[in-house]
């Protein structure tokens, strides 16, 4: 009896896609903490990772159900924000304390 036998059950697919989905997000959490907020660059941040989200989900064979949106858009949102958090915590450029939010120019 092989010992991953059972990790392709629903619930194995549905957490691979959500770990994919945070880990997808943080980068462009990260890199929208440093963008101003409502700005064009600020909206690519975010939808970008949408259809890698869409082709993960494909991937794994998931249907798009009001069972399954919850955890895919939580874990969506949690990446974003943790990534946001963390360019809090460590920011990849320092600017002028007058202009705390760019939209590079």
């Amino acid at each position: 009896m092989p010992v991953f036998e059972n990790m392709l059950t629903f619930e194995w697919r549905l957490f691979y896609t959500c770990v994919a989905t945070f880990i997808i997000n943080l980068p462009f959490g990260y890199l929208r903490g440093g963008l101003r907020k409502l700005s064009f660059w600020w909206f690519l941040a975010i939808h970008i990772p949408v259809p890698m989200v869409i082709i993960i989900r494909k991937f794994h064979d998931l249907e798009l159900t009001w069972i399954l949106a919850p955890f895919l858009l939580g874990s969506f949102f949690l990446g974003q924000f943790a990534g946001r958090k963390i360019y809090e915590w460590k920011p990849y450029r320092v600017l002028n304390p007058e202009k705390q939010k760019t939209n590079f120019k």
